[in-house]
């Protein structure tokens, strides 16, 4: 039998060579984004067609014809744009969410009540973390709330599905950074505008690693820093500002993620439902369940979730070991398992192919099944969101008796 030749050992790599790859590879990504979103390197906001505002409306597409026309009579509903021989109607990002607003059934954050800030967090990879941030953010702007969506994973994903690319185009100073250094008292600083209206963001970067460095040194270098507070001091602002403020947890339960989950007031965790993320899912409780008994044990450090919700993602349909695997999940989970599901869809992983999100095509149906399940995943988060309001002036009201 003949002898495959072997191929020609490869040239060692050394660290020149290395920064050649990663420049071209940002190069690249850079090039990618502009060719995918063109003509405009940045991203626009889809239009929306009238029977995509009647679904997020809970009414009827015929309600919405109603509305823009006869029963419009004060001129405060937004009357979109007619298309196809006039029998459509399409709607700007802008213009939908007045709609919402005005026909919609969800409420407005009452007067005096402070945003609600929700950390969306798995130390697992590939559990459909930033897919499920960033759909909340958006989603939630469809219901009317002006949302902050902050990137706290230095893989940045949530940045690029923002429209940037990472390295390149930010840099250190443009994230949370600066606050960790103690150089800028609060976040607005790093606030940028979004394409999606309604929703501005922070952006993450690679730097953001050196969070879990300078952390545990500033900490042990004074005893009475508490690095747990970092994020926490910054957001009084934060909660005046925007209804709600999403984040994009890093993928670990170390220093910045720590400041991260004591800034949250609710916690959303993405879980395929596979043998090995239901284990790793174990193990993230206990981890986050100890962090937060030593820090009440030795810091007296007090904390409560107005809510945790896990939703089940990349739900394969059909699939045996799926059922199998979600019914574990609804034994040792029962009081945090959210409602729906977000299936496993080819759609999903298009649109990101695309740098775009769920909520970034415009082609799709009021009643794609992809769609649907973010919007009800959006629905439960609305309904938290909206209890947490109503705690929150419960306890004023305790406080004040008691005071």
């Amino acid at each position: 039998m003949a002898i495959k030749e072997l191929s020609p050992p490869r040239k060692a790599i050394g660290i020149d060579q290395l920064i050649a790859i990663a420049d071209r590879a940002e190069a690249t990504l850079a090039q990618l984004r502009d060719d995918l979103l063109e003509p405009w390197p940045r991203k626009m906001a889809p239009m929306l067609t009238a029977s995509r505002v009647a679904k997020l409306c809970k009414i009827e597409r015929t309600q919405v014809q109603y509305l823009c026309t006869r029963g419009n009579k004060r001129g405060e509903y937004p009357t979109g744009t007619l298309t196809g021989n006039g029998r459509n109607r399409e709607f700007t990002l802008a213009d939908a969410q007045q709609f919402v607003r005005l026909a919609g059934p969800y409420k407005p954050r009452p007067q005096g009540a402070p945003g609600i800030a929700m950390a969306v967090g798995n130390f697992k990879g590939g559990v459909g973390k930033t897919t499920s941030a960033v759909a909340i953010a958006q989603g939630l702007t469809l219901h009317g709330h002006k949302v902050l969506l902050i990137d706290l994973d230095p893989q940045a994903s949530s940045t690029t599905l923002m429209g940037y690319v990472p390295t390149p185009e930010v840099t250190e100073e443009m994230t949370v950074m600066p606050l960790v250094y103690e150089e800028q008292p609060d976040l607005n600083y790093a606030i940028i505008p979004s394409y999606w209206d309604g929703l501005d963001f922070i952006p993450a970067c690679p730097a953001l690693f050196g969070a879990d460095f300078y952390l545990p040194n500033r900490q042990s270098k004074d005893p009475t820093y508490q690095f747990w507070q970092v994020l926490e001091r910054a957001m009084g602002p934060i909660r005046e500002k925007y209804d709600v403020i999403v984040i994009d947890t890093p993928p670990s339960l170390a220093y910045l993620a720590t400041s991260c989950f004591m800034s949250s007031d609710g916690l959303v965790v993405p879980l395929p439902p596979e043998t090995l993320d239901y284990a790793s899912s174990a193990s993230f409780f206990r981890q986050f369940a100890d962090l937060f008994k030593a820090l009440s044990d030795d810091r007296d450090v007090k904390k409560e979730f107005a809510f945790i919700s896990i939703f089940l993602s990349k739900v394969k349909p059909r699939v045996d070991a799926t059922d199998v695997v979600r019914s574990w999940i609804q034994q040792t989970y029962p009081e945090l398992l959210g409602r729906a599901e977000i299936q496993d869809s080819p759609v999903v992983k298009n649109a990101a192919a695309e740098f775009k999100t769920i909520y970034d095509i415009p082609a799709l149906s009021a009643y794609n099944h992809a769609i649907d399940s973010f919007d009800a995943m959006v629905d439960e988060i609305e309904s938290h969101v909206q209890g947490a309001w109503a705690s929150h002036f419960v306890k004023e009201k305790e406080k004040a008796h008691v005071e």
